[in-house]
């Protein structure tokens, strides 16, 4: 790993440790992926992850400090805006010019911009927002998606993720994990995800369209003749509007596009989720 979470990274309010570690494990995503020569639409979604946890952890971590009256707040927003900008221009490189990017500087800028910000700037607050447990919560409790979702059986819901590429899945689970989904299915093979179904079924599935064994339709085509309460969500590096004219008869709840937002990506699971009737989804405490 890249960055290590210890002891001394710990402010001591737990959904701020609980973003920082989402943040560290992003940022050695990122360096799995320069080590591993990831394609780029694996990296790019790692990287769009990261920007968007990022404003989403500044965004609670605001709301905390407001509501403790730390009288260094604007001074924090400050650097949050500086912060957020500089972590959006490296994916907008990597976007735009990839091949100009040198991505051990990109490794390394982030490294010491996630770091120092938690050694430095967030330890400043920490006393006046360590009194605070009400202001704490409060900020806790704000979800990834916005006042305007609706959905809040993130706890509940059980997910399968098919994907070939580890780092690829390493991001998924992160993801999922960072909005409080714990029964995930990770498998790799179109074949083994057949299996495990059949044994412990999902809500729903998240599948590549390209894989070796079987592709996305032959998959979804699998999953029907199941007659499982299972939803599957195709992921692609195709054009969508494409795959729904040669998916159409097949069921395929949604599709997302890669490289993969981690907004989209959730608010796709979220939406196709309601539609799973009740009786079909186990609830897991």
């Amino acid at each position: 790993m890249l960055v290590q979470w210890t002891k001394e990274l710990e402010t001591g309010v737990t959904f701020v440790d609980a973003d920082h570690k989402v943040l560290i494990n992003l940022l050695n995503q990122v360096n799995h992926c320069i080590v591993d020569n990831e394609d780029l639409s694996v990296l790019g979604s790692v990287l769009d992850a990261l920007v968007e946890y990022t404003d989403y952890h500044f965004l609670r971590e605001e709301k905390m400090m407001e509501l403790s009256g730390y009288s260094g707040i604007e001074t924090h927003k400050i650097t949050h805006r500086v912060l957020s900008g500089q972590v959006r221009a490296v994916y907008d490189d990597y976007q735009n010019r990839p091949e100009k990017v040198n991505a051990v500087d990109v490794r390394d800028f982030l490294q010491s911009w996630l770091v120092d910000h938690i050694m430095g700037s967030d330890f400043a607050y920490r006393d006046t927002c360590l009194d605070n447990a009400e202001a704490a919560h409060a900020a806790g409790q704000v979800g990834f998606l916005g006042d305007g979702s609706t959905f809040n059986e993130w706890e509940h819901i059980r997910i399968m993720l098919v994907d070939d590429n580890p780092n690829f899945r390493r991001l998924v689970r992160t993801i999922l994990r960072a909005v409080g989904i714990r029964n995930i299915q990770v498998v790799e093979t179109p074949l083994e995800g057949i299996a495990r179904l059949a044994d412990r079924p999902a809500d729903i599935v998240l599948c590549d369209w390209v894989m070796d064994e079987m592709n996305g339709t032959e998959f979804a085509h699998k999953v029907s003749e199941m007659q499982l309460p299972t939803r599957v969500v195709m992921l692609t590096g195709y054009s969508i509007d494409v795959l729904k004219e040669r998916s159409s008869d097949l069921g395929i709840a949604d599709y997302i596009e890669k490289p993969v937002k981690a907004r989209t990506l959730l608010e796709t699971i979220s939406r196709v989720a309601m539609a799973v009737p009740q009786s079909s989804s186990t609830r897991v405490a």
